[in-house]
């Protein structure tokens, strides 16, 4: 089994957040959030990651423009 788990520490943490919340059962703080990924093939978890931090590029730099 291969585990990925990401924290991510940030003032936009429950904007980054919901970017996944259709994807990942997230722990959600005030200002952070993490979840883990879990997969039994490697080739599988790389693909997962890859999905998941599109999609917190896309909603960081979304943020970014909105608070600009």
């Amino acid at each position: 089994m291969w585990y990925v788990r990401l924290q991510v520490d940030s003032p936009n943490a429950k904007s980054l957040a919901s970017s996944l919340v259709s994807e990942e059962e997230l722990e959600i703080n005030d200002a952070s959030f993490s979840f883990t990924l879990q997969e039994s093939r490697a080739k599988d978890a790389r693909a997962m990651w890859n999905t998941r931090m599109r999609s917190l590029v896309i909603a960081a730099k979304v943020s970014k423009v909105m608070d600009s």
